[in-house]
């Protein structure tokens, strides 16, 4: 019984898919590098603005702004001898009332910042005082003397000029 093969040639298909892919993928790339560069260049932009506000930023009344705060911190205290056992909450309002006073005493968006960035920045008081506040208000066991670091908090917002 005789039997016949007809062997094809090996590149027989149209090459046209693959042409069509690699145009796909190629175009792809190209749009995914034009969203980044934009991504970059609105970063770029938005970091230009941010510097225009605190350049447009007006300095408050200090003394004004410094009774308020120091009323705050005062109140803090109270709530804290009311209850010695409100030690990370105590810190935790610390922070952010000496972080707020020193933007709304600056311009400068401290509250956001973490306490490596605070150490790149020449406001080193408030630096020292957020590294005191660090342990008490995120170890796992609060102990920190409140009353210590109230005082700190209280000298750092009466000196600030």
């Amino acid at each position: 019984m005789p039997t016949t093969v007809e062997v094809q040639k090996m590149f027989r298909y149209s090459a046209l898919p693959m042409q069509l892919t690699l145009i796909a993928l190629i175009a792809v790339t190209l749009l995914l590098i034009l969203l980044f560069l934009l991504r970059f260049l609105k970063n770029k932009r938005e970091g230009r603005k941010n510097t225009i506000k605190s350049i447009l930023w007006e300095q408050p009344d200090i003394e004004k702004l410094r009774q308020e705060y120091l009323a705050r911190l005062m109140k803090i205290e109270m709530e804290f001898d009311a209850d010695n056992t409100r030690i990370r909450p105590s810190y935790e309002q610390m922070s952010v009332l000496v972080r707020d006073f020193v933007f709304k005493a600056t311009g400068i968006d401290v509250p956001k910042y973490t306490l490596s960035e605070l150490r790149s920045t020449d406001l080193h008081e408030l630096t020292d005082l957020i590294e005191e506040y660090y342990e008490p208000e995120f170890d796992k066991i609060s102990a920190g003397d409140v009353k210590t670091s109230i005082g700190k908090t209280r000298q750092v917002i009466s000196r600030w000029n």
